[in-house]
């Protein structure tokens, strides 16, 4: 249920005044400025001008982790503050790590996404997925975007490159790319009509993968059965590990694919 502002109890605001004149109601959502009148072992109360205090819990202070929120709180604290909820019992519950996601969010969106490399580390799965962070900001992506070194390694630490595949502004949701952000990387060393040495990393019976410099290339069985009769038993010509000269002959670089056939 909306609640009507009132003139703040307190000296500092005087906006619930202002707020209150034009028969405002507050709903979530909305930004209102503040200040915190105190702190409690699990959330800060907050003055937004209203007919009661607002609760901060501390797990809302902020996107970035740290040891002891109230670390970033003192009594007097002024700043803005998101509505996060309005319960049955009319409590107002606020935020300040979803605005500054909002904050964080909007400063990316002003950024040639489409052209960016950026660098995360994973912090937790998320079902065919993972969650990665970066500066604050979450991003998802599928397990087969995401080379599967990154995907072995147990170094929590490690931050890996990323290419923006889509951003939903209005959910604030972005969908990420490893393979793609390293091909990217690597795409300038690989030139079509040259032969290179590769290892061959999966066989299929419509053809093979073979990893050359890092990036999977794929040998089609139409490549291979041109000097043969009949189609070829993959399985009985090549085992994983064989090295094979190659040449390149088509790049797709916006989905990050290379096609090659045999070194004639």
């Amino acid at each position: 249920m909306p609640l009507l502002t009132i003139t703040s109890k307190f000296d500092f605001n005087k906006f619930g005044l202002i707020l209150s004149r034009y028969s405002y109601q507050i709903k979530k959502n909305d930004i209102l400025a503040g200040i915190i009148i105190g702190v409690e072992s699990n959330y800060a109360l907050v003055d937004l001008g209203l007919e009661q205090i607002c609760f901060l819990p501390l797990k809302e202070i902020s996107i970035y982790p740290t040891m002891d929120p109230r670390e970033l709180l003192n009594t007097n604290f002024v700043g803005e503050f998101l509505i996060l909820d309005i319960n049955n019992n009319s409590r107002i519950i606020l935020s300040l790590k979803r605005l500054e996601s909002i904050y964080l969010w909007n400063r990316l969106r002003q950024i040639d996404f489409t052209n960016m490399t950026i660098y995360a580390k994973i912090e937790k799965s998320l079902g065919k997925g993972k969650l990665v962070i970066f500066n604050g900001l979450r991003f998802f992506v599928l397990n087969s975007n995401i080379p599967k070194y990154y995907l072995r390694t147990n170094n929590k630490n490690l931050f890996m490159p990323f290419k923006f595949l889509e951003v939903k502004d209005y959910f604030h949701i972005a969908h990420v790319n490893s393979r793609l952000a390293i091909f990217s990387k690597v795409n300038k060393n690989l030139s079509i009509g040259k032969i290179y040495l590769g290892n061959i990393t999966w066989i299929r019976d419509f053809g093979i993968f073979i990893n050359v410099l890092g990036i999977k290339c794929f040998l089609h069985i139409s490549e291979i059965s041109q000097k043969q009769n009949k189609t070829p038993n993959l399985g009985s010509l090549y085992k994983l590990g064989d090295q094979i000269s190659i040449k390149i002959i088509y790049k797709d670089t916006k989905r990050g694919r290379i096609s090659v056939t045999l070194e004639r």
